[in-house]
């Protein structure tokens, strides 16, 4: 279908096909999987360690419930994610 020789032409050029490679010398800190990971990892570790420090009212117990849950979620879904 040919374009109306009477419509405007379009100000804005289209956008590429393929996103442009990122700078050579600028890599990234962490992968997007690594980063997810971490993120899932910190916030589950948080939430068991607020709800043990709800059950047991101990900071100490609550720390180290929160730190073993994190621990052991990032190498569970270091292993799930794939």
């Amino acid at each position: 279908m040919a374009r109306d020789q009477h419509s405007p032409t379009s100000t804005h050029p289209d956008p590429p096909s393929t996103p442009e490679p990122a700078p050579a010398g600028k890599l990234a800190l962490l992968s997007q999987r690594t980063a997810l990971i971490l993120f899932i990892a910190v916030v589950s570790g948080i939430g068991v360690g607020v709800l043990t420090f709800f059950a047991e009212k101990s900071y100490p117990k609550a720390v180290l419930a929160g730190v073993i849950a994190a621990g052991g979620c990032t190498v569970g879904l270091h292993n799930l994610i794939d």
